[in-house]
Protein backbone atom coordinates (compact mmCIF):
# COMPACT_ATOMS: atom_id res chain seq x y z
CA UNK A 1 0.00 0.00 0.00
CA UNK A 2 0.91 3.76 -0.85
CA UNK A 3 0.27 6.42 1.83
CA UNK A 4 -0.38 10.15 0.33
CA UNK A 5 -0.38 13.29 2.93
CA UNK A 6 -2.41 16.01 1.60
CA UNK A 7 -4.86 18.64 2.44
CA UNK A 8 -7.24 21.14 0.60
CA UNK A 9 -8.96 23.98 2.05
CA UNK A 10 -9.55 27.67 2.16
CA UNK A 11 -5.94 28.55 2.52
CA UNK A 12 -4.37 25.10 0.59
CA UNK A 13 -5.06 24.95 -3.09
CA UNK A 14 -6.83 21.93 -4.12
CA UNK A 15 -4.43 21.92 -6.92
CA UNK A 16 -1.87 19.83 -4.24
CA UNK A 17 -4.73 17.50 -3.65
CA UNK A 18 -5.87 17.14 -7.01
CA UNK A 19 -2.28 16.24 -8.69
CA UNK A 20 -2.33 13.81 -5.71
CA UNK A 21 -5.18 12.23 -6.71
CA UNK A 22 -4.17 12.22 -10.92
CA UNK A 23 -1.28 10.08 -9.22
CA UNK A 24 -3.19 8.14 -6.91
CA UNK A 25 -5.07 7.17 -10.40
CA UNK A 26 -2.07 6.36 -12.04
CA UNK A 27 -0.36 3.82 -8.71
CA UNK A 28 -4.39 2.16 -8.70
CA UNK A 29 -4.03 1.30 -12.61
CA UNK A 30 -0.67 -0.63 -11.69
CA UNK A 31 -2.60 -2.73 -9.40
CA UNK A 32 -0.76 -0.57 -6.04
CA UNK A 33 -3.72 0.30 -2.53
CA UNK A 34 -3.37 3.89 -2.29
CA UNK A 35 -4.66 5.85 0.59
CA UNK A 36 -4.92 9.22 1.40
CA UNK A 37 -4.51 11.01 4.88
CA UNK A 38 -5.94 14.47 5.60
CA UNK A 39 -5.54 16.45 8.69
CA UNK A 40 -9.72 17.60 8.37
CA UNK A 41 -12.56 17.28 6.96
CA UNK A 42 -11.94 19.23 3.84
CA UNK A 43 -10.76 17.49 0.98
CA UNK A 44 -13.29 14.41 1.93
CA UNK A 45 -15.93 15.54 -0.90
CA UNK A 46 -13.01 15.33 -3.33
CA UNK A 47 -11.66 11.89 -2.33
CA UNK A 48 -14.87 9.76 -2.18
CA UNK A 49 -15.96 11.31 -5.70
CA UNK A 50 -12.82 9.35 -7.05
CA UNK A 51 -13.62 6.39 -4.66
CA UNK A 52 -10.43 7.02 -2.88
CA UNK A 53 -9.67 5.76 0.39
CA UNK A 54 -8.55 8.30 2.85
CA UNK A 55 -8.01 8.58 6.78
CA UNK A 56 -9.00 11.75 8.71
CA UNK A 57 -6.13 12.40 11.80
CA UNK A 58 -8.33 15.19 13.17
CA UNK A 59 -4.98 17.56 13.49
CA UNK A 60 -3.83 20.90 12.39
CA UNK A 61 -2.51 20.92 8.91
CA UNK A 62 -0.27 23.75 9.79
CA UNK A 63 1.59 21.97 12.65
CA UNK A 64 2.93 18.65 10.46
CA UNK A 65 5.05 17.42 13.42
CA UNK A 66 1.98 16.66 15.92
CA UNK A 67 0.50 14.91 13.89
CA UNK A 68 3.39 12.57 13.44
CA UNK A 69 2.66 9.86 16.33
CA UNK A 70 -1.24 9.16 14.58
CA UNK A 71 0.74 8.64 10.73
CA UNK A 72 2.94 6.28 12.11
CA UNK A 73 0.69 4.33 13.90
CA UNK A 74 -1.23 4.47 10.77
CA UNK A 75 1.57 3.77 8.33
CA UNK A 76 2.66 0.35 10.41
CA UNK A 77 -0.78 -1.08 11.08
CA UNK A 78 -1.46 -0.66 7.07
CA UNK A 79 2.16 -1.84 5.93
CA UNK A 80 2.49 0.69 3.70
CA UNK A 81 5.57 0.63 2.18
CA UNK A 82 5.97 4.13 0.81
CA UNK A 83 4.55 7.87 1.63
CA UNK A 84 3.99 10.82 -0.66
CA UNK A 85 3.74 13.95 0.81
CA UNK A 86 2.32 17.02 -0.57
CA UNK A 87 2.49 20.09 1.69
CA UNK A 88 4.83 23.55 2.57
CA UNK A 89 4.84 22.68 6.22
CA UNK A 90 6.78 20.09 6.03
CA UNK A 91 10.43 20.17 6.90
CA UNK A 92 13.58 18.07 6.97
CA UNK A 93 13.52 17.05 10.82
CA UNK A 94 9.64 15.78 9.87
CA UNK A 95 11.03 13.56 7.42
CA UNK A 96 14.04 12.21 10.01
CA UNK A 97 11.53 11.80 12.83
CA UNK A 98 9.26 10.05 10.90
CA UNK A 99 12.08 7.55 9.88
CA UNK A 100 13.11 7.31 13.46
CA UNK A 101 9.98 6.19 14.66
CA UNK A 102 9.46 3.68 12.06
CA UNK A 103 11.00 0.39 12.96
CA UNK A 104 10.69 -0.66 9.31
CA UNK A 105 12.42 0.73 6.09
CA UNK A 106 9.90 3.09 4.36
CA UNK A 107 9.89 5.21 1.42
CA UNK A 108 9.54 8.84 1.52
CA UNK A 109 8.77 11.30 -1.53
CA UNK A 110 8.23 14.98 -1.78
CA UNK A 111 6.48 17.23 -4.21
CA UNK A 112 9.20 20.47 -3.70
CA UNK A 113 7.56 23.19 -5.68
CA UNK A 114 10.17 26.10 -3.83
CA UNK A 115 13.80 24.75 -3.07
CA UNK A 116 13.73 26.19 0.11
CA UNK A 117 15.52 22.92 1.78
CA UNK A 118 16.94 19.89 0.99
CA UNK A 119 14.92 17.02 2.26
CA UNK A 120 15.94 13.48 3.34
CA UNK A 121 13.67 11.82 1.14
CA UNK A 122 13.86 8.28 -1.54
CA UNK A 123 12.28 10.57 -4.55
CA UNK A 124 12.04 14.49 -5.03
CA UNK A 125 9.22 15.73 -7.55
CA UNK A 126 9.65 19.44 -8.66
CA UNK A 127 7.65 19.13 -12.53
CA UNK A 128 7.67 22.89 -12.89
CA UNK A 129 10.03 24.08 -15.71
CA UNK A 130 11.78 26.54 -13.35
CA UNK A 131 13.28 23.90 -11.89
CA UNK A 132 16.40 24.30 -13.40
CA UNK A 133 17.01 27.78 -11.89
CA UNK A 134 18.20 25.74 -9.17
CA UNK A 135 21.15 23.09 -8.57
CA UNK A 136 19.28 20.40 -7.62
CA UNK A 137 21.49 17.46 -8.48
CA UNK A 138 24.42 19.30 -7.36
CA UNK A 139 22.64 20.00 -3.73
CA UNK A 140 21.33 16.12 -3.14
CA UNK A 141 24.48 14.65 -4.24
CA UNK A 142 26.44 16.91 -1.65
CA UNK A 143 23.81 16.25 1.03
CA UNK A 144 24.28 12.50 0.52
CA UNK A 145 28.32 12.19 0.49
CA UNK A 146 28.64 14.75 2.81
CA UNK A 147 26.06 13.12 6.16
CA UNK A 148 24.92 10.05 5.53
CA UNK A 149 23.52 9.73 9.19
CA UNK A 150 20.96 12.60 7.95
CA UNK A 151 20.59 12.41 4.26
CA UNK A 152 20.90 8.17 4.32
CA UNK A 153 19.61 8.23 1.08
CA UNK A 154 20.56 8.68 -2.93
CA UNK A 155 17.34 11.20 -3.46
CA UNK A 156 15.78 10.12 -7.24
CA UNK A 157 15.07 13.25 -8.59
CA UNK A 158 12.07 13.40 -11.42
CA UNK A 159 12.02 17.23 -12.49
CA UNK A 160 10.81 19.24 -15.25
CA UNK A 161 7.30 19.13 -17.30
CA UNK A 162 7.42 15.38 -18.08
CA UNK A 163 6.68 14.74 -14.77
CA UNK A 164 3.75 16.80 -14.82
CA UNK A 165 0.79 14.57 -13.48
CA UNK A 166 -1.74 15.80 -15.63
CA UNK A 167 -5.14 13.79 -15.21
CA UNK A 168 -6.36 11.81 -18.34
CA UNK A 169 -9.05 14.00 -19.94
CA UNK A 170 -5.80 16.05 -20.82
CA UNK A 171 -4.50 13.43 -23.22
CA UNK A 172 -6.90 14.47 -26.20
CA UNK A 173 -5.21 13.95 -29.48
CA UNK A 174 -6.79 16.59 -31.04
CA UNK A 175 -7.93 19.65 -29.40
CA UNK A 176 -10.60 21.83 -31.02
CA UNK A 177 -10.52 25.85 -31.37
CA UNK A 178 -13.20 27.05 -28.60
CA UNK A 179 -16.05 29.17 -29.66
CA UNK A 180 -14.78 32.33 -31.21
CA UNK A 181 -15.87 35.30 -28.35
CA UNK A 182 -15.29 33.00 -25.29
CA UNK A 183 -13.22 32.58 -22.25
CA UNK A 184 -12.44 30.14 -19.84
CA UNK A 185 -11.68 32.16 -16.16
CA UNK A 186 -10.43 30.15 -13.06
CA UNK A 187 -8.39 31.11 -10.00
CA UNK A 188 -7.88 27.62 -8.23
CA UNK A 189 -10.38 26.29 -5.32
CA UNK A 190 -10.29 29.32 -3.11
CA UNK A 191 -9.62 32.78 -4.87
CA UNK A 192 -9.17 34.25 -1.07
CA UNK A 193 -8.11 37.56 -3.51
CA UNK A 194 -11.42 37.83 -5.29
CA UNK A 195 -9.45 37.79 -8.21
CA UNK A 196 -12.41 36.43 -10.70
CA UNK A 197 -14.66 38.92 -9.48
CA UNK A 198 -12.24 42.16 -10.09
CA UNK A 199 -11.42 40.76 -13.44
CA UNK A 200 -15.18 40.49 -14.05
CA UNK A 201 -16.53 43.54 -12.59
CA UNK A 202 -13.82 45.80 -14.48
CA UNK A 203 -14.67 43.35 -17.85
CA UNK A 204 -18.07 44.10 -17.39
CA UNK A 205 -17.73 47.84 -17.63
CA UNK A 206 -15.45 47.82 -20.50
CA UNK A 207 -16.97 48.22 -24.46
CA UNK A 208 -14.34 45.65 -25.66
CA UNK A 209 -16.11 42.64 -23.86
CA UNK A 210 -19.59 43.47 -24.75
CA UNK A 211 -19.96 40.48 -26.78
CA UNK A 212 -17.70 38.17 -24.71
CA UNK A 213 -18.49 35.21 -22.76
CA UNK A 214 -17.50 34.56 -19.85
CA UNK A 215 -16.97 30.63 -18.24
CA UNK A 216 -15.85 31.13 -14.86
CA UNK A 217 -14.59 28.15 -12.73
CA UNK A 218 -16.17 29.00 -9.21
CA UNK A 219 -13.95 26.56 -6.81
CA UNK A 220 -14.87 24.16 -4.18
CA UNK A 221 -13.85 25.92 -1.67
CA UNK A 222 -14.57 29.95 -2.50
CA UNK A 223 -14.99 32.23 0.20
CA UNK A 224 -17.15 34.68 -1.58
CA UNK A 225 -19.43 32.86 -4.10
CA UNK A 226 -22.11 34.86 -3.60
CA UNK A 227 -20.26 37.87 -5.39
CA UNK A 228 -19.72 35.75 -8.36
CA UNK A 229 -23.46 34.73 -8.37
CA UNK A 230 -24.48 38.25 -8.01
CA UNK A 231 -22.55 39.72 -10.93
CA UNK A 232 -23.35 36.77 -13.35
CA UNK A 233 -26.99 37.35 -12.55
CA UNK A 234 -26.57 40.75 -13.17
CA UNK A 235 -24.84 39.89 -16.59
CA UNK A 236 -25.84 36.73 -18.85
CA UNK A 237 -22.72 36.74 -20.84
CA UNK A 238 -20.89 35.97 -17.28
CA UNK A 239 -21.54 31.67 -16.89
CA UNK A 240 -20.76 30.09 -13.51
CA UNK A 241 -19.13 26.33 -13.71
CA UNK A 242 -19.16 24.88 -9.94
CA UNK A 243 -18.75 21.20 -8.50
CA UNK A 244 -16.58 21.03 -12.35
CA UNK A 245 -16.03 17.54 -12.97
CA UNK A 246 -14.56 17.55 -16.22
CA UNK A 247 -12.36 20.71 -16.89
CA UNK A 248 -11.10 19.74 -20.10
CA UNK A 249 -14.18 20.29 -21.53
CA UNK A 250 -15.01 23.33 -20.71
CA UNK A 251 -11.18 24.27 -21.40
CA UNK A 252 -12.43 23.05 -24.97
CA UNK A 253 -15.34 25.47 -25.44
CA UNK A 254 -13.60 28.67 -24.82
CA UNK A 255 -10.83 29.55 -27.19
CA UNK A 256 -8.80 31.50 -24.79
CA UNK A 257 -8.35 31.56 -20.96
CA UNK A 258 -7.09 33.67 -18.16
CA UNK A 259 -5.71 32.08 -15.08
CA UNK A 260 -3.54 31.90 -12.02
CA UNK A 261 -0.14 30.67 -12.08
CA UNK A 262 -0.05 26.89 -10.81
CA UNK A 263 -0.45 23.14 -12.75
CA UNK A 264 -3.46 24.35 -14.30
CA UNK A 265 -1.17 26.74 -16.71
CA UNK A 266 -0.18 23.07 -17.63
CA UNK A 267 -3.22 21.67 -18.53
CA UNK A 268 -3.97 24.74 -20.40
CA UNK A 269 -0.91 23.50 -22.21
CA UNK A 270 -2.22 20.56 -23.03
CA UNK A 271 -5.56 21.95 -24.90
CA UNK A 272 -3.07 24.28 -26.65
CA UNK A 273 -5.16 27.29 -25.14
CA UNK A 274 -4.24 31.31 -25.65
CA UNK A 275 -3.55 32.48 -22.21
CA UNK A 276 -3.46 35.16 -19.92
CA UNK A 277 -2.12 34.49 -16.52
CA UNK A 278 -0.85 35.90 -13.21
CA UNK A 279 0.42 35.81 -9.76
CA UNK A 280 -1.44 35.24 -6.20
CA UNK A 281 0.83 32.93 -3.88
CA UNK A 282 4.63 32.91 -3.08
CA UNK A 283 4.93 29.23 -4.98
CA UNK A 284 3.66 31.13 -8.17
CA UNK A 285 6.34 33.49 -8.72
CA UNK A 286 8.60 31.32 -10.72
CA UNK A 287 6.27 30.37 -13.19
CA UNK A 288 6.50 33.69 -14.90
CA UNK A 289 9.78 32.94 -15.93
CA UNK A 290 8.95 29.94 -18.21
CA UNK A 291 5.77 30.76 -19.81
CA UNK A 292 6.08 34.45 -20.28
CA UNK A 293 9.18 33.28 -22.07
CA UNK A 294 9.05 34.00 -25.83
CA UNK A 295 4.75 34.69 -25.09
CA UNK A 296 3.95 31.13 -24.18
CA UNK A 297 1.68 32.68 -22.57
CA UNK A 298 0.76 36.69 -21.53
CA UNK A 299 2.39 37.48 -18.33
CA UNK A 300 -0.55 40.13 -16.33
CA UNK A 301 1.51 40.22 -13.15
CA UNK A 302 1.44 39.89 -9.27
CA UNK A 303 -2.19 40.42 -8.37
CA UNK A 304 -1.00 41.05 -5.06
CA UNK A 305 1.28 43.28 -5.55
CA UNK A 306 -0.60 45.99 -8.04
CA UNK A 307 -4.16 45.02 -8.31
CA UNK A 308 -5.63 47.75 -10.15
CA UNK A 309 -2.38 47.50 -12.45
CA UNK A 310 -2.66 43.40 -12.88
CA UNK A 311 -6.35 43.68 -13.87
CA UNK A 312 -5.86 46.06 -16.52
CA UNK A 313 -3.50 43.94 -17.99
CA UNK A 314 -5.74 40.89 -17.50
CA UNK A 315 -8.12 42.90 -19.84
CA UNK A 316 -5.50 43.82 -22.17
CA UNK A 317 -4.08 40.62 -22.63
CA UNK A 318 -7.93 39.43 -23.06
CA UNK A 319 -8.21 41.69 -26.01
CA UNK A 320 -5.10 41.31 -27.72
CA UNK A 321 -5.81 37.81 -27.84
CA UNK A 322 -9.57 37.52 -29.15
CA UNK A 323 -8.06 40.08 -31.67
CA UNK A 324 -4.83 38.42 -33.52
CA UNK A 325 -5.54 35.11 -34.17
CA UNK A 326 -1.44 34.95 -36.23
CA UNK A 327 -0.48 35.11 -32.44
CA UNK A 328 -2.88 33.11 -31.02
CA UNK A 329 -1.89 30.35 -33.46
CA UNK A 330 1.98 30.79 -32.78
CA UNK A 331 1.43 30.39 -29.05
CA UNK A 332 -0.82 26.91 -29.52
CA UNK A 333 1.89 25.64 -31.55
CA UNK A 334 4.45 26.62 -27.96
CA UNK A 335 1.90 25.04 -25.65
CA UNK A 336 1.87 22.07 -27.90
CA UNK A 337 5.60 21.35 -26.82
CA UNK A 338 5.38 21.81 -23.11
CA UNK A 339 4.34 18.49 -22.03
CA UNK A 340 3.31 14.82 -23.39
CA UNK A 341 0.79 13.95 -20.51
CA UNK A 342 2.29 11.46 -18.97
CA UNK A 343 3.81 12.79 -15.72
CA UNK A 344 1.42 10.95 -13.46
CA UNK A 345 2.92 7.31 -14.51
CA UNK A 346 6.30 8.47 -14.78
CA UNK A 347 5.83 9.76 -11.16
CA UNK A 348 4.16 6.38 -9.73
CA UNK A 349 6.53 4.18 -11.70
CA UNK A 350 9.49 6.41 -9.55
CA UNK A 351 7.24 5.75 -6.30
CA UNK A 352 7.53 1.99 -7.31
CA UNK A 353 11.35 1.42 -7.96
CA UNK A 354 12.64 -1.03 -5.70
CA UNK A 355 9.62 -2.46 -4.71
Amino acid sequence: MIGIRADANEVVATGHIMRCMTIAGQLKKMDEEVIFFLADDYGISMLEERNLAYVVMHTDWEKPTEELPILCREIEKRNIHTMLFDSYRITKEYFNNLRTKLSDRIRLAYIDDLFEDIYPVDVLINYNAYHARFPYEKFYMDAYHSDKEYYPVKTKLCLGPAYVPLREEFGKDSVENGCDNSVLLSCGGGDSLQSMYGILEKAMRDDRFLNVEFHVIVGRYHQKKELLEKIAEEHKNIVLHQDVRNIAEIMEENRIAVSAAGTMLYELCAMERPTVFFITADNQRYDSDFFAKDERMLFAGDIRADREACINHVLDGMHELFGNYEKCALMKEKLRRVTDGNGAERIAEALLEEI
